[in-house]
């Protein structure tokens, strides 16, 4: 009899063990941000975004005279049909290799190196002089940042209001996965020819400090899987059968008792 309670409960201990050894990819805990309030306050404010080649920019004329505007439309479009706006009317102007756009009335003009609010106030001033009454408003047609990696929603985000951090980035593709490396978030930035790579430390206060805290058009962003990845397949298949294996091995013990059992 005694026999028979060691075996049984030998089997139980076994099943238990192995039942556990099923669970699910431990993780890191996330480390808590302490004094955020005081870090986010000591924050320089927003980078001012500068446009560089291959920006694409949406440069939009108003005037209170109509036929104004509409002589500047007709223009524009007869720049893009000559081919010196390849993107043409609809897709904005694509700032080239040398920094310039090709404005009607205007010809070439350095984009490059300028932000918008400097951009915008360079063309104001030159149109003046064909439309007196001018208004323009410029802003980016390509803030788009590209979610990679180990995120709920992996794709390309048009970012209208043209600022957005990283944690609000990562926010929007969905949060990490269970299987996300939050310590090491992969930045891939294009600055004028030269490919940078900046890794981000999002479980740690530091993340407010680093460069690519605020991301920047066609800025593309990676999140590393975890190694215990590697194993998902394996856990989920022993996650999926163990259910399966409890009654078996329940009523395997139950039968060896009753077997040994004089």
């Amino acid at each position: 009899m005694k026999t028979t309670h060691f075996f049984s409960t030998t089997l139980a201990l076994l099943s238990l063990a192995f039942l556990c050894s099923c669970g699910g990819v431990k993780h890191a805990d996330l480390i808590m941000l302490e004094n955020v309030q005081s870090q986010i306050e000591a924050l320089d404010s927003m980078p001012v975004l500068v446009i560089q080649n291959g920006d694409i920019l949406s440069v939009q004329v108003a005037s209170r005279n109509p036929e104004t505007v509409k002589a500047f439309e007709q223009a524009r479009e007869v720049t893009a049909l000559s081919g010196e706006q390849a993107l043409g009317v609809q897709e904005g102007y694509r700032v080239d290799e040398e920094g310039m756009i090709y404005m009607p009335f205007l010809g070439p003009v350095k984009a490059s190196g300028n932000t918008i609010v400097e951009f915008r106030q360079s063309i104001t001033d030159e149109l003046v002089q064909f439309i007196p009454d001018v208004s323009v408003q410029v802003r980016f047609l390509n803030f788009r940042v590209t979610m990679l990696g180990e995120v709920s929603r992996p794709n390309a985000y048009v970012i209208p209001n043209e600022h957005i951090n990283i944690l609000e980035a990562i926010g929007m593709a969905g949060d990490f996965t269970s299987y996300a490396r939050r310590d090491a978030v992969l930045v891939i930035r294009e600055r004028n020819g030269q490919r940078e790579l900046v890794r981000v430390n999002t479980q740690d206060i530091s993340v407010f400090e680093s460069p690519c805290f605020y991301l920047q058009p066609n800025d593309v962003v990676y999140v590393e899987p975890l190694k215990a990845k590697q194993y998902a397949t394996r856990g989920d298949f022993l996650d999926r059968y163990s259910r399966l294996l409890v009654p078996v091995i329940s009523l395997g013990t139950f039968i060896v008792g009753l077997l040994i059992t004089p």
